[in-house]
């Protein structure tokens, strides 16, 4: 079992239980940073190691004009992710995001040294890396630029998992309380629903379910935030029938029940494997008394 998918496994548990799972994602942000950081640590002791410059032009060789990394990886040791700079350019093209880079690092570059003449005056750190044998020192300004790098990465890192974990959960968690529920494999349409090209609005959903008499079920879950505003909103997209979710406020609930939609609320629920086999009754769909 990998790591992602380990960390899948867990947050489907917490759900299941009426648990918060969010302690699952920052514990996946935590260690893939910190792989990260040990390997960029490798990387810096190689390079600087080899490096016949003794200012920050070493680094700019190394981690930025190089063809040893992808674009997105020398934004990210430029102080810059690519996200960051498609928003602002409307394009990630290579060309763009490496031109980009090595203009947010040279404005770096002069900060640092304004800051150094001024405000940093007297303060001394020194980052000390050994690899192999190998040691190294970083000076102030190589050790801000390291640290900088590594909190845009730490940054890029927690978006992309809290925007992901949802979309990664939803089909295993309705999956796995279908089998806990005992749902026949006839009545689950668990496919990968694409958006429909053909039509002027979305229908994509996250799963189907087919009662007896053949009626089918639209399903969509999120995992968000208490009371987000989009939440009941999907429901109306996708003219989903459940909805599931991590938690909903009153208001939210209400807007469900005037739609007539059934949903169920997974954090704090003691029973809700009971409640989404109330749900299953209600609509006719079969499942395991």
């Amino acid at each position: 079992m990998t790591f992602e998918n380990e960390v899948i496994e867990k947050t489907i548990e917490k759900l299941i239980f009426g648990q918060d799972y969010r302690e699952e994602v920052i514990r996946s942000i935590n260690a893939v940073f910190l792989d990260f950081t040990v390997d960029f640590f490798k990387k810096i002791v190689q390079a600087k190691f080899n490096s016949e410059n003794i200012n920050l032009e070493w680094y700019k060789k190394y981690f930025i004009n190089t063809k040893n990394f992808s674009a997105d990886e020398a934004a990210i040791f430029a102080g810059i992710n690519k996200k960051t700079i498609t928003n602002i350019y409307g394009s990630a093209n290579k060309e763009i995001v490496i031109n980009v880079a090595n203009e947010n690092f040279e404005y770096l570059s002069s900060l640092i040294t304004e800051l150094e003449q001024d405000s940093l005056s007297g303060l001394a750190i020194t980052i000390k890396i050994s690899y192999n044998g190998i040691t190294v020192d970083l000076s102030l300004s190589e050790s801000l630029i390291v640290i900088n790098a590594l909190a845009t990465k730490k940054i890029q890192i927690r978006g992309g998992a809290w925007s992901s974990i949802g979309k990664k959960v939803e089909k295993p968690l309705l999956d796995t309380l279908c089998k806990i529920t005992g749902v026949p494999t006839e009545n689950i349409d668990n496919t990968h629903f694409k958006k429909d090209k053909t039509k002027t609005f979305d229908r994509e959903v996250d799963y189907k379910l087919i009662s007896k008499t053949g009626q089918i079920y639209r399903i969509e879950v999120k995992l968000m935030g208490k009371g987000n505003p989009e939440s009941a909103d999907a429901t109306i997209a996708r003219d989903s029938h459940i909805f599931v979710a991590d938690t909903l406020s009153e208001q939210n609930c209400n807007q469900l029940k005037a739609r007539g939609v059934k949903y169920l609320i997974l954090k704090g629920n003691k029973n809700p494997i009971d409640e989404f086999k109330t749900i299953l009754r209600e609509l006719d769909i079969p499942f395991t008394k």
